[in-house]
């Protein structure tokens, strides 16, 4: 039988991080889809998709940072 290896790494690890719910990932989906299906209808659903795009992605980078800055280091 193979022998068991002390744990010897298992002091040096931390504690997972696991990121808060948000809104943001769907907000982003949701302006993609309609920057998409904009394509197909019309110039200013392509419009609205781009603009819910974009902010979605500046408020999820926004959160990401300021959770970012409250990690212990």
């Amino acid at each position: 039988m193979a022998e068991q290896e002390p744990d010897t790494h298992a002091e040096h690890h931390e504690a997972f991080h696991l990121p808060p719910p948000s809104i943001w990932p769907a907000m982003l989906a949701v302006g993609i889809a309609l920057l998409l299906t904009g394509l197909i209808i019309n110039l200013v659903v392509v419009i609205i998709g781009a603009v819910i795009s974009l902010a979605a992605t500046a408020f999820w980078i926004r959160d990401a940072r300021h959770e970012f800055s409250e990690l212990p280091h």
